[in-house]
């Protein structure tokens, strides 16, 4: 009977506590499990480690490292290949037998960086990210046909989500999900806040559903790394690192959040050498602090999550009602803001005419008492204006007619002069012509275009 039990004890060990040493921790570029394959990929300096997960060893070895770009690769396996995304640019490299060879014919174009990289029906999608001081709402796509980066259009979409980076995100069926990360404030756009938007897009409809909005804090707001902070796939649900207290298993189709108590075997895991699960089993690559060494072990569920916190729902939904009201309230308010804008705009861009003053492009261009009002009247009338009428406010009346007529016409020359140079163009604003009724009686026109007139 003793040995009966000792041998039992022996096969559960090894069932549930499997291991295997990697090596040191700072050879360790990065690691990636392939699904399909049941293999783990060890990417070392100079080396690529392939591990069978199934019998626990070691089955493969290559002479090749990882693509030395800045900014560093992402690593995603679809139907049984293995790829590696540029962070900061669209550059993809694929391994090809032992080595590591680009395929792109992209640019690092620093657009996207920060995205989520995912694989849906064996294609490698991007979505979100940061670049010239704003985030993407968008997803991308790498066509292995022309080897470049192509655009999902929401077509059948009525709502956007915010842009956003380093966000979580989860592929369940056609569905994708995406909450959390970082986004901008769009008033101070070197601002970072919370993303606590919850959003998901349908890939056969192509349209988004925003869902509701979180009280978690899930990430940080910040762009610098936290090896602390990181999230892996568990079947329908998603696991965050929240620090080196909790960790969070995230239900987003069933609005549902629960939070654990870190063990201490979990402490040991960071971002660079994530864990990974796949059939009931946890597979969690430890740091051997007092060997310097990083460790391959399992742990079945039961094993892996320590005490629960609490469980509470994920987001907050709203009442369609609230919605459509918001809606309707700031789209009118958009309107009046645009029609604001866009007035202000012809403003600038036009004369406008002040007490004694044109103002053009916010410049204040002094002008004389009696060519304002000559202008004044050329605006205000909406027929031709007749000589006699613009007589009426240059004539002197201690001077001869014949002399009027020669001020008049001074000051539309000069008026004419002034509004060319001040718009800076060749023809002249005031156009004048006899009348047809009686041909000794010049008519004034004013091109009313150059000029905002309430």
């Amino acid at each position: 009977m003793k040995q009966l039990f000792f041998l039992l004890l022996i096969i559960s060990l090894n069932t549930f506590s499997q291991s295997i040493d990697l090596g040191k921790k700072e050879d360790i570029m990065k690691t990636h499990f392939v699904e399909e394959n049941k293999e783990l990929y060890v990417f070392y300096k100079d080396s690529i480690s392939v591990i069978d997960i199934i019998n626990f060893k070691k089955i493969k070895n290559y002479k090749t490292s990882l693509p030395i770009i800045s900014g560093g690769v992402e690593i995603v396996s679809s139907n049984k290949n293995i790829y590696f995304i540029e962070n900061q640019g669209g550059r993809v490299f694929k391994l090809i037998g032992d080595k590591i060879e680009r395929i792109d014919n992209s640019y690092t174009h620093k657009m996207q960086w920060g995205s989520s990289l995912f694989v849906y029906k064996d294609n490698i999608y991007r979505y979100g990210g940061y670049g010239f001081w704003s985030t993407r709402n968008f997803f991308t796509y790498f066509d292995l046909t022309t080897h470049e980066w192509e655009i999902v259009s929401p077509i059948g979409s009525t709502e956007l989500p915010n842009g956003s980076l380093f966000s979580t995100i989860k592929i369940i069926g056609d569905d994708f999900y995406v909450y959390g990360g970082i986004a901008l404030n769009p008033f101070e756009p070197k601002e970072n806040i919370m993303n606590n938007e919850v959003w998901k897009f349908d890939f056969i409809k192509k349209s988004w559903n925003f869902l509701g909005k979180s009280k978690f804090n899930i990430g940080e707001p910040k762009f610098n790394y936290d090896e602390n902070v990181f999230s892996i796939s568990y079947g329908d649900k998603q696991i965050i690192f929240k620090g080196e207290v909790e960790l969070h298993v995230i239900d987003v189709v069933n609005n549902k959040i629960s939070i654990f108590k870190k063990t201490s075997l979990q402490g040991k895991i960071n971002a660079l050498n994530k864990l990974f699960f796949y059939e009931g089993f946890f597979y969690c690559l430890i740091n051997i602090s007092s060997q310097g060494t990083i460790q391959l072990v399992t742990r079945n569920e039961d094993e892996f999550f320590g005490e629960l916190i609490s469980e509470h729902a994920l987001y907050e939904t709203y009442d369609n009602w609230f919605l459509i009201g918001f809606i309707f309230i700031s789209t009118i308010l958009l309107l009046l803001l645009f029609l604001k804008i866009k007035q202000q705009k012809i403003k600038k861009n036009r004369i406008n005419i002040s007490n004694n003053n044109l103002i053009y492009k916010n410049i204040i261009h002094p002008f004389d008492t009696k060519e304002i009002q000559v202008l004044k009247l050329l605006l205000k009338t909406d027929d031709l204006v007749q000589s006699s009428q613009i007589m009426d406010i240059v004539e002197n009346k201690t001077l001869h007619y014949a002399h009027n007529i020669k001020v008049k016409n001074h000051l539309m020359e000069n008026l004419n002069f002034k509004l060319k140079t001040l718009l800076r163009i060749e023809k002249d604003i005031i156009t004048s012509k006899k009348s047809k009724e009686d041909k000794r009686i010049k008519i004034y026109y004013i091109d009313k275009s150059y000029f905002y007139v309430k």
